[in-house]
């Protein structure tokens, strides 16, 4: 009986070892004329592998075309699939398969690259994602604000950001707060900035890169700080049939100077009076108000 437990046991076990999927992927190069290459990083269930056992394996029709283990940059912190494609036309369709070695799974890819001779893609910094599931390709920041500060108002225009703040701020030494589109990160150059932590000179404005999850989107933001030495707020009346639009002005600070911009031209200029100053007759277009170095967009529509 004893006997019998122990040889389950061993079978058992034996079993199990061999349940092992770590692929024997391989390639004659000899096979092949051309060649593509990429630089990627491995991503599965959200989570990048990390380790010189995990491997890509890259296919055509079933056959194996590339394959290669991670490698560690050690100047990147990070773990890296230098993968060479093998082919002998272009436009090939590639598929890929991962080795997850610490789960000894192999995974599918929901993903194709079409061969292309010579092509290569990704770096470093910028990495070609092979992931399952696939990972978010947006690079937007949602929205940026200062430690402790509170805007007096926020612009968003396309990949630009203007925050007007009191003038009694130090715009030398801002700690921005920022959200991102999910899994995105900001840089400066090539170092990612934390929110709520890295302290920053706005008295010009700064540019920014936001890097999408997947790595395939590198924007660029421009975020610009003005000063306002006092309360503004601003007014419109759109144009009617029989009246042009209007644009008032409120303000703490008196004798300050408006211009009023259109098409990059000033054709109106104006002082706060008794907190107060009004642009009347004004015809269906987009306009800036400028006060000091703030600037305000605002469109007078035609209102039915």
């Amino acid at each position: 009986m004893k006997t019998y437990i122990y040889s389950t046991i061993i079978l058992l076990l034996i079993g199990v070892q061999g349940f092992g999927q770590n692929p024997t992927w391989s390639v004659n190069e000899n096979d092949y004329e051309y060649t593509m290459s990429f630089v990627a990083f491995l991503n599965i269930d959200g989570n990048n592998l990390e380790s010189s056992n995990d491997k890509v394996g890259a296919f055509v029709n079933g056959i194996c075309r590339g394959v290669t283990n991670l490698t560690y940059v050690e100047t990147e912190g990070r773990y890296y699939a230098y993968l060479t494609v093998f082919s002998n036309e272009n436009n090939e369709s590639i598929n890929f398969e991962i080795y997850d070695s610490s789960n000894d799974r192999v995974i599918t890819v929901n993903k194709t690259h079409n061969f292309e001779i010579d092509e290569h893609y990704g770096d470093v910094f910028q990495a070609y994602s092979i992931a399952s599931p696939p990972l978010n390709d947006e690079a937007e920041i949602i929205n940026f604000d200062f430690e402790n500060i509170v805007a007096k108002d926020k612009i968003f225009d396309n990949d630009q950001i203007t925050l007007l703040i009191d003038s009694s701020e130090d715009v030398t030494a801002l700690n921005p707060l920022f959200q991102l589109s999910s899994g995105a990160k900001l840089y400066i150059g090539t170092i990612e900035q934390t929110s709520g932590v890295n302290t920053i000179d706005f008295s010009s404005p700064v540019e920014f890169k936001v890097l999408s999850e997947d790595q395939s989107i590198l924007k660029d933001w421009t975020i610009t700080v003005r000063l306002s030495s006092g309360d503004v707020t601003y007014y419109k009346k759109d144009a009617v049939c029989y009246e042009g639009g209007a644009i008032k002005i409120v303000s703490t600070q008196n004798n300050e100077e408006v211009e009023l911009i259109k098409d990059g031209v000033v054709f109106s200029k104006q002082t706060i009076v008794n907190g107060e100053t009004i642009f009347n007759n004004l015809e269906i277009a987009n306009y800036e108000v400028k006060i000091g170095n703030i600037i305000k967009e605002i469109v007078i529509n035609q209102k039915n």
